[in-house]
């Protein structure tokens, strides 16, 4: 009876990836294998989930500082299986038959002369910014197998072709080729890169990588994260507008200062400064209408303005001089009840933008405030007690009309506001030593792919 396959997976946060890579492994491959968990240091809430399912498991290597990829030596040192893969924990395998994994071992066995096959990558998720797939055929073995590097995407890998520790994966490539062995990828083995869609699920985890290995070209399409202020500040809003069901999309903000509900919740729409006597809007054309720092003087207009466009509620995050000191009470028009509620909290909105104006934190926050928004729109929310200069005034309609799905905005009449797209973050600059070691393997996996097609002419020609 052959041994099982060891798949060794590596972990660092993204749950939902890792669930969906786990349980397509186990509905997809009905041959024998085992499957050996390496975490690096992730949150509370993936390790959590590998204690609750440790049964599944082969065994689970915890690591408690993130090595990021040569922590797959510690798979490696504790597997037995020959060969055995490794694999990053977002490659959702393809539903085959014969499965992907006998089609690899089959690979494997008919070229026995290849140390290491990966999968290839289903390219319907693609980001925008790569360039499209291109395969020179002259680098095709077979038809079945394109011979070239290989990133960590179900790695098959030969014990006695890699002789030196797991370190990334383009240098595994070049250790098992200086070894005599050819490298790539099965050609019509596809699976999906969840990892393609970090720039939507994940931003602070691909920022993270960018930093630390290299350009990742998927920053361009990220949105542009708010700063904590603009969390603080439209925080204790956005929580009425949602505790009265209105959607995100159906929220219009009037702000005669800064973007802040717009700026914080990505569907909803800002429009700055815009005349309070006659706001260029229909009726009944936002679900909600939030007005920051009103100007003085003008409070009754509007407000009269903002309960003509809003179907369901108005909320204002305002000091009292805005409204001249009148109650809330005093200025609701007819049909509409108002009152009064602690706002954003000076100390928070102080702390947060403490956090902003300190480079270090800042950069530290960087693209993590997009993945981390609702947390930190819950604790700001959290922060609307005691005195502060703002408060918010809330007014309801004693009969809510149907509210719209989304804001109706005229742009002929109305410009809406528009974030400015974020500053790519720059990729790490890699030392001197780095950077000629790094020449030396490109110079080297070089040398190694031009003997490779002198051989593949040789074969051809005989």
């Amino acid at each position: 009876m052959p041994q099982p396959t060891d798949i060794i997976v590596l972990t660092h946060n993204r749950l939902d990836h890792l669930i969906a890579t786990i349980e397509a492994l186990e509905e997809r491959t009905p041959e024998a294998f085992r499957l050996t968990i390496v975490d690096n240091a992730s949150t509370p809430e993936l390790r959590n989930w590998l204690a609750a399912n440790r049964a599944r498991f082969h065994q689970v290597i915890l690591r408690p500082t993130n090595e990021h990829v040569a922590a797959f030596q510690y798979g490696i040192d504790a597997t037995t299986s020959d060969p055995y893969i490794v694999t990053d924990p977002d490659i959702v395998v393809p539903d085959l038959e014969p499965s992907w994994l006998a089609r690899l071992h089959d690979l494997m066995e008919r070229h026995p002369d290849f140390g290491l096959v990966g999968l290839g990558l289903d390219q319907h998720n693609r980001p925008p910014v790569l360039e499209p797939e291109e395969i020179d055929p002259a680098s095709v073995v077979d038809g079945e197998i394109v011979e070239a590097g290989v990133g960590t995407v179900m790695q098959m890998i030969r014990r006695d072709a890699l002789l030196t520790p797991y370190f990334t994966d383009w240098q595994t490539c070049t250790s098992v080729e200086r070894a005599g062995w050819r490298v790539g990828w099965a050609k019509e083995i596809r699976a999906v890169h969840l990892g393609w869609d970090d720039h939507q699920l994940h931003p602070a985890h691909l920022a993270s990588k960018h930093l630390k290995y290299g350009i990742y070209r998927e920053m361009e399409l990220l949105e542009r994260a708010p700063s904590l202020s603009e969390l603080a500040l439209a925080a204790p809003a956005v929580a009425v507008t949602r505790e009265h069901g209105i959607s995100d999309a159906a929220v219009l903000e009037l702000t005669w200062s800064e973007p802040a509900v717009g700026a914080a919740v990505p569907s909803a729409v800002c429009v700055q400064r815009p005349d309070p006597d006659a706001l260029p809007l229909d009726d009944d054309a936002a679900g909600a209408v939030v007005l920051v720092d009103p100007p003085a003087g003008q409070g009754a207009t509007l407000i009269r303005e903002a309960t003509r466009v809003a179907a369901g509620l108005v909320v204002a995050i305002a000091d009292l001089e805005a409204f001249d000191g009148l109650t809330a009470s005093d200025l609701a028009p007819p049909g509409w009840t108002g009152h009064e509620q602690a706002g954003p909290g000076d100390v928070p909105l102080a702390l947060a933008q403490s956090a902003d104006g300190d480079p270090a934190m800042a950069e530290r926050l960087g693209p993590a405030t997009l993945q981390d928004r609702e947390p930190w729109l819950t604790l700001f929310a959290r922060g609307a007690f005691g005195s502060g200069r703002r408060r918010l005034w809330v007014w309801r309609p004693d009969q809510p009309t149907m509210a719209p799905e989304s804001v109706r905005l005229d742009d002929v009449r109305v410009e809406r506001w528009v974030p400015t797209p974020p500053p790519v973050l720059p990729a790490p600059r890699p030392s001197l030593l780095r950077h000629l070691l790094a020449r030396a393997d490109i110079t080297e996996r070089a040398r190694h792919y031009a003997a490779a097609r002198r051989r593949r002419a040789s074969e051809a020609g005989s």
